[in-house]
């Protein structure tokens, strides 16, 4: 295998107040800009759980320095760039992406939302339907709803762990602008946050203190630990089918996994490309090649704080679900009880090098990749770094990472939307 070509480091620098600075160089005529914060869906409650993905709309509807949504619109246009931002279990990021010139505007942009919001209350009306709408459009969706609930059922027992990223409707629907404009002071901590800039020249420690001086001030709140299996173990969406569907069934399995700074990441990451990330991964061979039973089959891994969720998921006819999740399953103890072929094992590391430089090559996904990297602490390894990391996995490093998801399977977790509830029948298939 070629060797990837070197990248240049990125640089940390801690700005007054506590918030750090990122610069990431990389070549290219493009910016990429992320204000990203360690702080998402499981450090809310119960009584606030969905704000922060309430506030990630509401600060694209106006700030002091650019009152409406338009104005703000219309000068990332003239940059030539785009804007976005998300909400997830652990993180919530503001980004931003154009031409290597727009990054000290972008980066105004973006910190000036989060900084100077407006929440006027005509905004906030409306923008609390356009949330509840996105909610029951996910959730209409049967792979919406898996997503929405697998949490749930991993972890139950009403954690903050257990709570969808996208928040409760009841509480988009009640909270009042008040307890909004609380919140925003209470859930930015500067110590949980980072500037990161991927491409053009970089910002300077002067300018970006400059840009997040007047960003909310909070302290870090305590996260509650993560525990498994809390709670049901599986949850079920029956919605029967017209006569003129055919019938189907989507499903996802979960398993205890690994937290973001386990030793053995890299590792299992190789195992899970191997069983089932890509069209020569075994899943994908004997599910659907051999068997027929599904048009899409794969599996994935979540890395928390301190917990990990390891899932298989594929849609099939009801009758042939059982099956499915048996041929899986032997997937899945086969890998963690046989080494991998070295020539299956070279084929999977080569798959993953070229999804990850192909995945960072841009400046808005290389900003993303070490901001991603910085939320979870992980060491800031350049691609190039992680790749050479990628290729020293061994076969015998594979099945170590892959025995420790295994010795879960009577762990497994469940949800499922179909005509039917058969959640007992593919648990049982699961374990065996």
């Amino acid at each position: 295998m070629s060797t990837p070509v070197a990248t240049a480091a990125p640089s940390l620098t801690p700005l007054p107040g506590g918030i750090t600075l990122l610069n990431a160089p990389i070549a290219s005529r493009n910016v990429g800009v992320v204000l990203i914060v360690r702080a998402g869906s499981r450090d809310e409650t119960g009584q606030t759980a969905g704000l922060a993905h309430f506030l990630e709309h509401l600060f694209f509807k106006g700030t002091s320095r650019r009152p409406t949504t338009l104005e703000i619109a219309l000068e990332v246009d003239r940059l030539g760039a785009v804007t976005n931002a998300y909400t997830d279990t652990e993180e919530v990021a503001y980004y931003g992406e154009g031409p290597a010139a727009s990054l000290r505007g972008l980066a105004d942009i973006v910190t000036d939302m989060l900084s100077h919001p407006l929440f006027v209350a005509e905004e906030v009306e409306r923008e609390r339907n356009v949330v509840l709408q996105e909610l029951a459009a996910r959730l209409l969706r049967p792979t919406g709803w898996i997503g929405d609930r697998i949490q749930s059922v991993a972890f139950g027992g009403g954690q903050p762990m257990s709570w969808s990223a996208a928040g409760f409707p009841s509480v988009v629907a009640e909270v009042s602008r008040d307890a909004i404009v609380e919140y925003h002071r209470s859930f930015y901590a500067p110590s949980s946050m980072a500037l990161v800039i991927s491409g053009g020249d970089g910002l300077d420690e002067r300018e970006a203190a400059e840009l997040l001086a007047e960003v909310p001030s909070a302290a870090p709140r305590p996260r509650a630990p993560a525990e498994w299996g809390r709670g049901d173990r599986y949850v079920a969406n029956v919605r029967p089918r017209s006569a003129d569907e055919e019938a189907q069934v989507d499903f996802m399995l979960a398993f205890p996994g690994i937290p973001a700074l386990d030793e053995e990441r890299t590792a299992l990451s190789v195992a899970n490309h191997v069983l089932g990330v890509g069209m020569s991964s075994r899943l994908f061979h004997t599910v659907r090649e051999r068997a027929g039973l599904a048009y899409r089959i794969g599996s994935g891994h979540d890395f928390f704080d301190d917990m990990g969720l390891f899932s298989i998921s594929t849609a099939t006819r009801p009758d042939d679900a059982a099956r499915a999740v048996s041929l899986s399953m032997s997937e899945l103890r086969k890998i963690a009880t046989e080494p991998v072929p070295e020539n299956e094992l070279g084929a999977a590391k080569s798959s993953m090098i070229g999804r990850l430089l192909r995945g960072t090559e841009t400046a808005g996904a290389s900003a993303h990749w070490y901001a991603s990297r910085w939320r979870a602490g992980q060491p800031l390894a350049t691609p190039d770094e992680r790749a050479a990391a990628i290729n020293a996995v061994t076969s015998d490093d594979v099945l170590r990472a892959a025995q420790r998801i295994a010795a879960g399977i009577g762990e497994v977790r469940l949800a499922l939307v179909g005509p039917a509830d058969q959640g007992e029948e593919l648990l049982e298939a699961a374990v065996g």
